[in-house]
């Protein structure tokens, strides 16, 4: 099978952030030192405006001393200060988005709980021989409701309208607590891991996959994990970011996108004033035949999709 839709049924993440307020480096002392000193220097000479300069400055203040910098002596004795490390756009988009998630409340399920999530998904299917998947073709559309029990052991599901409860099987990536609370919270041993897993296609594309199904597709991961999960994402060499992007819906978004063996162009849709988790999606960003012939045409949406709800339950069959 195509190495593509593999990676799709460990991929497909859904909403994990509920709405909230973002206010960025404005709470950080270093960011509120640097914001004051640009918007002082903007009010000064023509550029940009004050709403456009917070929104930079909240993304480099988070990152660090992206703006702000730091204080070293010389050898001389006389304070010095360096350039700070360029950071790319992508960084800073991720990071904002990690402090997001570090500002979002978070309660652990308790033993003998359960963590309930319903995913919408659309996907257009593998053409077969003679067959082509085109902008604008129909999607076919499933709702999976799941229920995971806090330790990982037991897990449940709608089978033709009648709850099934069974033993989990493991798989990729984790969506017990037991198992994503004791993942790593720095982002280079968080990028380490996902690259040791066995994830089809492996490289950058799979690490790419196995941290967007992480984080989107998880309610139990804790805020540490979650922003970790977002910093490990922006040093994965080709990821990219494009402030102009619309979902599905048609509304703004950022996207955060990865390019899967050089022609599927995976998504991970970002809320443009909070960073918050939209949605995601694959197209088609060039022809591809499939190796029985059948054809995805530039522009075809291959998949996408939305979380409808989550949250923790106290026993199967229960909603938030």
């Amino acid at each position: 099978m195509n190495d593509l839709h593999e990676v799709r049924r460990v991929m497909a993440p859904a909403d994990p952030c509920p709405p909230g307020a973002f206010d960025g480096a404005a709470h950080d002392p270093a960011g509120r030192a640097a914001y004051e000193r640009i918007t002082a220097s903007a009010a000064r000479r023509p550029g940009p405006s004050r709403r456009t300069t917070f929104r930079l400055v909240a993304a480099g203040g988070v990152a660090g001393a992206l703006i702000a910098g730091a204080v070293v002596a010389t050898s001389d004795g006389k304070p010095h200060h360096p350039a700070p490390a360029a950071a790319t756009e992508t960084q800073q988009v991720l990071d904002v988005a990690a402090t997001f998630a570090l500002k979002q409340p978070f309660t652990a399920p308790r033993p003998g709980q359960w963590v309930y999530t319903e995913t919408v998904y659309r996907r257009s299917g593998v053409p077969g021989e003679g067959t082509v998947v085109k902008p604008g073709s129909p999607l076919r559309k499933t709702v999976d409701r799941e229920w995971v029990r806090a330790d990982g052991r037991r897990m449940a599901t709608y089978d033709h309208g009648r709850l099934v409860t069974s033993a989990t099987g493991g798989g990729l990536p984790p969506t017990d607590y037991a198992t994503v609370s004791k993942l790593p919270t720095d982002p280079d041993a968080m990028l380490a891991w996902a690259r040791r897993q066995p994830t089809p296609g492996g490289g950058n594309g799979g690490a790419f996959g196995l941290l967007g199904s992480l984080l989107l597709n998880n309610s139990a991961l804790p805020p540490a994990q979650t922003a970790a999960a977002y910093r490990a994402l922006a040093k994965i060499p080709g990821v990219t970011v494009d402030r102009t992007a619309r979902d599905a819906a048609g509304h703004k978004a950022v996207s955060v996108s990865f390019l899967i063996e050089g022609w599927a162009k995976d998504e991970v849709l970002l809320d443009p004033s909070t960073y918050a988790y939209r949605g995601h999606r694959t197209t088609v960003a060039q022809d591809h035949t499939m190796p029985d012939g059948g054809r995805f045409l530039k522009g075809a949406v291959e998949s996408y999709s939305v979380r409808l709800s989550a949250g923790v339950v106290d026993r199967p069959g229960q909603r938030p």
